[in-house]
């Protein structure tokens, strides 16, 4: 993903009132939060990396998709059609 796009991808999130966690290991959930990873899968060259880092956060990883129709239509869609397929272990 260009940087750009990413920028562009994360003001969008934020001006949804959503927060930007780059770290994984820096997110620290509350209450009322409810964490979801954003990916983008076929740039990524290791197949289970992103994978990690939703098992890590305890969290759904979903594509960009989400976050782009959510936004188009000023709702926040259901996860079920966007989850990356999860492969155990």
């Amino acid at each position: 993903m260009s940087r750009t796009w990413q920028n562009q991808l994360e003001w969008m999130v934020q001006l949804c009132g959503a927060s930007v966690v780059k770290e994984p290991s820096s997110f620290t959930p509350g209450q009322g939060t409810h964490p979801v990873v954003v990916v983008q899968p076929d740039a990524w060259t290791e197949d289970a990396g992103f994978r990690v880092i939703g098992q890590m956060c305890e969290a759904p990883v979903v594509t960009r998709e989400w976050v782009l129709d959510s936004v188009a239509l000023y709702q926040c869609q259901e996860l079920d059609t966007y989850l990356v397929a999860q492969s155990c272990c």
